[in-house]
């Protein structure tokens, strides 16, 4: 097991007597089903419904925390404040506050022996102070650095890597600044990650995303690849079916034999080779859930 430092993860904590209301009309997620013990995804849209972020939310200190990629976190803080107006609720990033960092495991059983059994739930607080977000034989820690110190096992400099590859063999979606606004939840299949609530009522950007579920005209979807060779490949870079362009890569970790990534493909291109702009081919891979 290796527990490790994710500085590429920040914190936006949201408090206030309002705070759940005031998400309910910003998130994909039903946010008044987050209790203490558990955890949920969700995305934050644009108007036009296209995904500026995909958050994981806990409830912690009277607050609901949203683990969201460092480099998006001072702009979402920003933008959702233009939308609290009477609401009571306070916006802001947890910087120093709350540090995040990942536990990577063989076995979920073997998070189990480290930091105590999973009775309390998916997300279970330490006696240190730190939150555990259980993800199957993954988790997030989430804390102040003093009580995330015991846990790190020290410098590992591969473990961002090893992260993201866990993430794209588990068919986790992602935004980072280059992809925001690029793709609407369905293509990331949020609706299929329970990441989209689709009776909880109005939020930004809904209008759009029921439209495209109740209409069946879903044409784009998220994908597995893997290429034979560690290259790199950035997200937001172009993935093309014998010389048209048919998706986008989501993710992608390369390891010393090898690349893997989550594109979102054109539905006709999923079973298909495809080649990236540097003209590396990719082949298909399994997701660890049916895409229909």
């Amino acid at each position: 097991m290796r527990v490790f430092r994710l500085p590429n993860l920040a914190v936006l904590k949201v408090a206030g007597a309002e705070r759940v209301a005031f998400l309910q009309g910003q998130l994909t997620q039903d946010v008044a089903a987050l209790t203490a013990a558990n955890a949920l995804a969700g995305a934050y849209l644009s108007p036009a419904g296209r995904v500026l972020a995909v958050a994981r939310l806990i409830e912690r200190d009277e607050a609901i925390l949203l683990i969201v990629p460092a480099e998006l976190a001072t702009g979402l803080a920003e933008r959702l404040k233009r939308y609290v107006l009477r609401a009571r609720a306070r916006i802001a990033v947890a910087g120093d506050e709350l540090g995040v960092a990942a536990v990577l495991a063989e076995t979920a059983a073997a998070i189990d022996g480290r930091f105590g059994a999973a009775a309390a739930g998916v997300h279970q607080h330490l006696a240190d102070g730190a939150s555990l977000v259980r993800l199957d034989h993954r988790a997030l820690l989430v804390g102040p650095g003093a009580a995330l110190a015991p846990h790190l096992d020290g410098a590992d400099d591969g473990g961002a890597s090893d992260w993201e590859l866990a993430a794209i063999r588990a068919g986790e979606p992602g935004v980072v600044a280059a992809t925001a606004e690029l793709w609407t939840p369905q293509m990331l299949n949020l609706d299929l990650f329970a990441a989209i609530s689709f009776t909880k009522g109005c939020y930004t950007g809904q209008e759009i995303v029921a439209r495209t579920q109740n209409l069946g005209r879903i044409k784009r979807r998220m994908f597995r690849y893997r290429a034979a060779d560690a290259v790199s490949i950035a997200a937001g870079e172009a993935l093309a079916l014998e010389g048209v362009k048919v998706g986008e890569a989501v993710r992608a970790s390369a390891t010393g034999s090898a690349t893997e990534l989550l594109a979102v493909v054109s539905l006709e291109a999923r079973e298909r080779s495809l080649e990236s702009t540097r003209g590396v081919r990719f082949e298909p891979a399994p997701l660890p859930y049916p895409i229909g």
